[in-house]
């Protein structure tokens, strides 16, 4: 088991975070998270990359691509290819960028569900080209999920723990029923109406989670947007790791 967490952690860009974190012994990968890749997003992400990329002894960096995926977020993956493993995508009609920039026209065809075609084919010409492997699809909600996956059969997958939770799923056994796809973990927990919460020492299902994840080799992401909640989950699952 690989234990990996999101690049925001700290105040500040992606680098910082990178940097700052390489002094913790326990992280062993970041996911690079990308909400947009709007104008700024590439400016900032552009004068970074070469020390992102200096990491990549240090860190297995996977990357959380823009929901919903568009033909210009082709040049992240371009820029990205050479250091990162494995690329998240969300399922179409999954979100969208409200909040994180202009919604242009392409943004506006997806809502109107005009441009989940294009959507799939635009994937199936990044999995030819940069590896069909390295894209993996998040659950993030069962209709979008499995209408997506309709169209992507065979799809590598990624689990979110906190999206299952709260669909009413055990996250184990969703994991165990698509261990042959699975190929990263966003694990966190979830309650009420409260996502990507820290894991606490009352989830039932983590110590066999840990064994599963250990003896496969998993990808994990611990999904919390503070050091200070990716460390309470660490301790939590401290006391079952091997």
């Amino acid at each position: 088991m690989r234990l990996c967490v999101p690049s925001w952690q700290l105040p500040g860009s992606w680098l910082y975070n990178v940097e700052k974190l390489a002094a913790i012994p326990w992280i062993e990968g970041i996911e690079l998270l990308f909400f947009s890749f709007d104008e700024d997003a590439r400016k900032t992400f552009a004068v970074e990359r070469e020390g992102i990329a200096g990491f990549a002894d240090r860190f297995s960096f996977s990357l959380h691509l823009p929901d919903p995926l568009m033909p210009a977020d082709r040049d992240l993956v371009a820029m990205t290819e050479t250091f990162v493993d494995q690329y998240v995508f969300h399922p179409y009609g999954a979100g969208d960028r409200a909040g994180y920039g202009a919604v242009d026209e392409a943004d506006r065809a997806l809502k109107r569900g005009e441009g989940m075609d294009a959507w799939a084919d635009l994937l199936k010409k990044l999995r030819a080209e940069y590896g069909e492997r390295r894209f993996a699809m998040e659950y993030s909600g069962g209709a979008a999920f499995e209408r997506s996956l309709a169209l992507l059969p065979g799809a590598p997958l990624c689990a979110d723990t906190g999206c299952l939770i709260r669909d009413g799923l055990q996250p184990l056994d969703w994991m165990l029923n698509h261990v042959d796809s699975l190929r990263e973990v966003h694990l966190h927990a979830a309650r009420g109406d409260k996502d990507h919460l820290p894991l606490g020492r009352d989830e039932p299902w983590v110590p066999e989670f840990v064994d599963a994840a250990a003896a496969g080799d998993w990808r994990v992401v611990l999904e919390t947007f503070s050091l200070e909640d990716s460390r309470a989950s660490y301790e939590a699952l401290r006391r079952w790791l091997p």
